[in-house]
């Protein structure tokens, strides 16, 4: 319970029409989806929430918590439980009336927005100057800001635009305390253009590899590169998702490549990278694909996107991956001669839509913790965590989806993929809840096994057990925590919680062969393992 005082307090920084404790309200912001924990996917409700509308009402928000007691959490478009509170007496900061673009520049390719923009609001207005944005694969009603200072993202066009880490430059921060902080050229008045500077760079502690998701602050706007665009202003389209109906561009062609087995699918994406065409692409299920595919049982199958600036730039790129697929023993399929199938699928697949599908609220899929790193190592992952998968859908521990499902895509200039493997469950069944632990031990151990490095994961026995292996990570996040939020304002429940691997149920000999990786590969004082 919020006491009457603190609650008055914050009802000054906002508005009273702004602010709630009705317990019907605050449970509409504890129902959240991947809360492993709990097949209710309930998260912690928080005391109250707040809608501020500018960064000085943030400002005031966070100094009422440090003020009262209180912690606080931001919420931008609020996607997941990485949003929710993870613990009693937090305030909800919801971000949603902060939903403007500030600015486009269009000669120096960057845009300037707030919060609760959303990925699709971005790409559509950048897309009348010529330019285009990065879209994560959580979809077009997700945030950029979140996903490029808070959180993480890479997506179908990573390949072309990175991913949402190396796209933010400019920030504004309010810090844990209330006070604000002006990253990059901001912080000297000389505009958003860049992130750094002067001094010692802080865009690591900001976000580090994963972001604090709130737990260093909020972030009130940013500015983020944008990349070029040279097809038309707005892409006529009807229907929606899988009734879309959408006039291609005449600079963009689509193509399924399959290749053989894994080496050669490694080898294309390397040379594909090399010859830098490409502008999405992804590693995806031939059977999610409404189209006629001669191998639709290939489960080395690529979807790329080529857009052109000119005629003569598509051309190149055609022709230079119909050279790579044929140097990899590979096949394509044009997408130009199967319209319909392209119509459908240009914008599903170009921003990130169809997999936003995955995310309904009422569902109950996950991924096998997603990793980063180079694309042979990645290849191999995916193989692993599809036979840990295919192995728990057999003995009915998870839902058959009757397709191997990893989400893999290349980025930094295709030397690199991040692999996951969808799956879903039935929260109703609790044995399939309880294998949930099993699986994540078996993709633990997998990724410790290949190179040591940690895997995509907030969840606190993770980085437990990881962050010895791994420079003792959560030893520094807990030190820079204790410089920039003295009074412990913040929610840190999804940044710094840490807490041992429930093993108990779990097969012996996984558990010893865990703990015998630990024991090889952690840090001791300090000191990487000999």
């Amino acid at each position: 319970m919020i006491n009457d005082s603190a609650y008055k307090n914050l009802e000054d920084c906002v508005g009273r029409e702004n602010i709630s404790r009705e317990p019907a309200v605050l449970d509409t912001y504890a129902w959240q989806p991947f809360v492993n924990e709990n097949p209710a996917k309930w998260v912690t409700r928080p005391v109250a929430v707040v809608l501020p509308v500018s960064t000085e009402e943030v400002q005031g928000v966070v100094k009422a918590c440090n003020t009262h007691g209180l912690k606080f959490k931001a919420f931008s478009t609020g996607w997941g439980a990485w949003a929710g509170p993870s613990e009693d007496n937090v305030v909800q900061v919801d971000l949603r009336r902060m939903d403007r673009i500030l600015e486009i520049d269009e000669k120096n390719m960057y845009a300037v927005i707030e919060p609760n923009v959303c990925n699709g609001q971005l790409q559509a207005e950048a897309m009348k100057l010529g330019l285009n944005c990065h879209i994560h694969g959580s979809g077009p009603n997700c945030s950029p800001l979140a996903s490029a200072t808070a959180a993480f993202g890479v997506g179908n066009d990573s390949i072309y635009m990175a991913y949402s880490a190396r796209n933010v430059l400019s920030v504004e921060w309010v810090l844990p305390d209330g006070e604000l902080l002006k990253l990059g050229s901001l912080g000297s008045d000389l505009g958003w253009f860049i992130g750094d500077g002067p001094g010692p760079s802080l865009r690591g502690i900001l976000r580090g590899n994963a972001g604090a998701l709130s737990g260093l602050g909020i972030i009130t706007k940013c500015a983020l590169k944008l990349y070029d665009w040279a097809g038309p202003p707005i892409i006529e389209t009807s229907g929606v998702l899988l009734t879309a109906h959408s006039k291609i561009p005449e600079n963009i062609k689509m193509f399924s490549c399959f290749f053989p087995n894994k080496e050669e699918f490694s080898n294309a994406i390397y040379q594909i990278s090399n010859a830098e065409i490409g502008y999405n692409a992804v590693r995806l299920n031939p059977g999610a694909i409404p189209a006629d595919l001669p191998q639709r049982d290939n489960k080395y199958h690529y979807l790329i996107i080529l857009h052109g600036n000119s005629k003569g730039d598509l051309d190149y790129q055609v022709k230079a991956l119909k050279t790579i697929v044929d140097k990899c023993s590979g096949t394509w399929v044009d997408y130009s001669d199967q319209p319909e199938v392209f119509a459908m699928m240009f914008l599903n697949v170009f921003r990130s839509t169809l997999w936003a599908l995955a995310f309904k609220r009422g569902g109950s899929f996950h991924t096998m913790i997603g990793r980063n790193e180079t694309i042979d190592l990645q290849t191999d992952f995916a193989e692993m965590l599809a036979d840990i998968k295919t192995e728990y859908m057999e003995n009915g521990l998870i839902l058959d989806p009757v397709a191997d499902n990893p989400y893999y895509v290349s980025y930094e200039n295709g030397t690199w993929a991040h692999v996951e493997v969808i799956f879903q469950y039935d929260p109703r069944n609790r044995a399939q809840i309880e294998n949930m632990k099993n699986m994540s031990m078996l993709n633990l151990i997998i990724a410790v096994e290949k190179c040591s490095e940690p895997m995509f994961s907030y969840e606190p026995p993770f980085k437990k057990f990881m962050s010895p292996m791994c420079g003792d990570f959560s030893h520094w996040q807990k030190m820079i925590s204790e410089q920039l939020d003295p009074n412990e304002s913040a929610d840190t429940g999804r940044y710094l919680k840490e807490e041992d691997f429930d093993m108990s149920g779990l097969p012996e000999e996984k558990v010893a062969k865990l703990k015998a990786l630990y024991e090889k590969y952690k840090w001791v004082d300090g000191h990487p393992p000999e």
